[in-house]
């Protein structure tokens, strides 16, 4: 049975440097997303680059119930083992928590949080019982802290994390390696979407995000050294680093300042609603 690595999220942005540099190894992809256009490009891309190496796409949604399912299935299908599981999908929705859209809000958490632990399982047992395997778990810096108008998006990085660090226990007795890699701000459709819809965070400035290739480096490095968790780049680990320290309170007033739109990008103390791409 010939192997190979399930990535998530492998349209663009991360996802895709990450399928990339799976495939400059050597690794045979299955590459997910729901936009099939997007994704037949990336794999047609990466093909180019590395013709040996195999390539199946899967055009599902992951914010739709039962999609890890229909994932996981698919590939049992293609007769793969799947030895490497990267869960980089995501979704944010900015604003004020009681101004966002509900139905908005349940797919983010069925895509960040349900599709990722289901994933985990339905691989996690095969991997298990063979006594090998790697997964890998994008979550972000906003983890580490509250995160005001991104109340709900930085909780769901909060459980993946958490969820991700649990998880390595429990399987690294069995040969399976389970990592996390928090980004901060990256130059992806994520942060560009907030870009075209004008609203203007200071912590998210264009000219300091990172590029999704060095995110992807970085999380490729922490899945193959089995590193439980990783933040890209100093600036970020050190915010991390003294968010922990500081009081719950004043971690949660310096957040908010941070966090807030920008007044002088013309919009006023209310946060704008805005849903974002995935990483």
């Amino acid at each position: 049975m010939a192997k190979f690595s399930v990535v998530t999220g492998a349209s663009t942005g991360i996802g895709f440097e990450m399928a990339k540099a799976l495939a400059g190894l050597g690794q045979n992809l299955i590459l997910v997303s729901r936009d099939e256009g997007k994704l037949l490009k990336a794999a047609a891309a990466i093909k180019a680059l590395q013709p040996a190496v195999v390539i199946h796409t899967l055009a599902v949604d992951l914010a739709a119930p039962g999609a890890a399912q229909r994932v996981f299935e698919n590939t049992q299908r293609l007769a793969a083992e799947v030895d490497v599981l990267i869960n980089n999908a995501g979704v944010g929705v900015y604003g004020e928590h009681v101004e966002l859209d509900p139905g908005a809000l349940a797919r983010m958490f069925q895509l960040n949080v349900t599709s990722l632990c289901e994933l985990c399982l339905l691989y996690g047992q095969q991997m298990k019982a063979r006594g090998n395997g790697r997964i890998l778990n994008v979550a972000s810096t906003a983890a580490y802290q509250p995160t005001p108008f991104f109340a709900a998006y930085g909780a769901s990085k909060a459980f993946v994390l958490n969820f991700s660090e649990g998880l390595t226990k429990e399987l690294e007795d069995y040969g399976v390696a389970v990592s996390c890699v928090s980004p901060g701000p990256t130059d992806t459709a994520f942060f560009g979407d907030m870009d075209k819809q004008g609203i203007s965070v200071d912590h998210f400035d264009k000219g300091a995000r990172d590029k999704a290739s060095e995110v992807a480096r970085v999380g490729i490095d922490a899945l193959y050294r089995g590193r439980l968790s990783r933040i890209v780049g100093m600036k970020n680990f050190w915010r991390a680093f003294m968010s922990r320290l500081a009081p719950r309170s004043v971690v949660a007033k310096v957040a908010k300042g941070l966090m807030r739109p920008s007044r002088r990008a013309g919009v006023g103390s209310r946060a704008s609603s805005a849903q974002l791409s995935g990483h």
